[in-house]
């Protein structure tokens, strides 16, 4: 079988961009990734009227006081769903879609406190009613938001648990009989139960009895709790969601919970599986641990044991003599900063001049074929001597 080509000899190596084609597509999810979480979410809306709304005609306080109480309250922002307790209070983004939803989440089995001044809300809800007395005008939409009109009510005797006394508005809602009734206001009931469903429907009849304005006065902090007695009393183990969703406050997914969410969860894994098969393609094997690299040069340990060996087996005091004679002229080109193969004559000449060494010595060593003073061991072990002599002489600084 022949080899690859680009495993032949003489091939040119292979393009490194081509095993990165897999970044461009990465570097896309990542980014795509980041705007989400930098821009998905998006600013938190306040709205008037609301559970965040702090003016007159708000709800801040009843949910302020229920939680510091520490009743199991929260605030939703999304369709209704699961078996929570739903306070809809003065709803004004209820379109035909939401009101479907929130219809068809009661008849499920979900229940749901009305306090609203517009008939139209409740006859959403399966409810015919009417409202006499004061109605706060409802305010155009325009780009400037500006809070509803509000006028504060006067005190009324109230028969509830724990209560006397409320301040109310005097807008009042009337409808049909319900199932149940709970606490008075004026001789009147306050709130009636109406079966919807396998769900329950409590209206309000004085919707403005929770408002910032009233709930400081009279018992109507009192009464808020109690309310919420009782309805958690009849689905225990439930929540109070104080609904935002139909105020038009939404919780909108970000790009990632889009992404990790049914139809586009499915992709979302082949995806992810696709770009981990990818990577594992082309990444880069890890094999065994590279062994250090050889060292540059031998020890002089070494050195010395070849020198002994090359005596040892051939007796060849002229050779080796020649070997550490060329390693010093390297070592002296080395340091003096001269170039390879410079004559010994004038390497001597530029050691003397630089390192004061004797340049007629210096030289007599650095051309002498084999030792100056013969061929026997004394001879040899003499020029080696000279040879370490001359290199302290010429390699150490002035």
């Amino acid at each position: 079988m022949p080899p690859a080509p680009d495993t032949q000899p003489g091939a040119p190596p292979p393009d490194p961009a081509s095993r990165l084609w897999w970044a461009v597509p990465a570097v896309g999810v990542l980014l795509l990734a980041v705007v989400g979480l930098l821009f998905g979410g998006g600013p938190e809306k306040v709205g008037y009227g609301t559970s965040y709304d702090a003016s007159q005609g708000g709800f801040r306080a009843a949910y302020l006081l229920l939680d510091g109480l520490g009743y199991p309250v929260e605030r939703s922002r999304r369709p209704p769903a699961g078996g929570d307790v739903r306070w809809l209070l003065f709803p004004d983004k209820l379109g035909a879609k939401e009101a479907t939803a929130l219809d068809d989440w009661v008849r499920r089995g979900g229940v749901v406190l009305l306090a609203d001044d517009d008939p139209e809300v409740a006859a959403k809800l399966g409810i015919t009613v009417s409202v006499t007395g004061f109605r706060a005008p409802r305010p155009a939409p325009s780009a400037v938001q500006m809070p509803p009109a509000f006028r504060r009510g006067e005190a009324f005797t109230a028969v509830a648990p724990d209560v006397g006394h409320v301040l109310a508005g005097d807008a009042e809602v009337s409808g049909p009989p319900g199932i149940d009734t709970w606490g008075t206001v004026g001789g009147r009931p306050l709130v009636t139960v109406y079966a919807r469903g396998r769900g329950e429907v409590w209206l309000l009849h004085r919707p403005d009895v929770f408002a910032n304005d009233h709930l400081r006065g009279e018992d109507n902090a009192v009464l808020a709790c109690r309310l919420a007695d009782a309805m958690l009393a009849a689905r225990p183990g439930t929540r109070i969601a104080f609904d935002e969703y139909c105020h038009g406050l939404r919780d909108r997914p970000d790009v990632m919970a889009l992404l990790f969410r049914p139809p586009v969860l499915g992709v979302t894994l082949q995806a992810l599986a696709l770009t981990a098969l990818v990577l594992w393609h082309a990444g880069v094997r890890f094999g065994p641990v590279r062994p250090d690299p050889p060292p540059a040069r031998r020890s002089k340990e070494e050195f010395l044991d070849a020198l002994a060996g090359l005596l040892e087996r051939n007796g060849d005091r002229a050779d080796a003599f020649r070997t550490v004679r060329d390693d010093l002229r390297r070592r002296l080109e080395a340091e003096l900063g001269l170039p390879a193969g410079t004559p010994p004559e004038a390497v001597a000449r530029e050691a003397a001049r630089r390192r004061g060494a004797n340049a007629d010595k210096l030289t007599r060593l650095l051309t002498a074929a084999a030792p100056p003073g013969g061929r026997g061991a004394a001879a040899f072990l003499t020029a080696l001597h000279d040879l370490e002599t001359a290199a302290r002489e010429s390699l150490r600084p002035r």
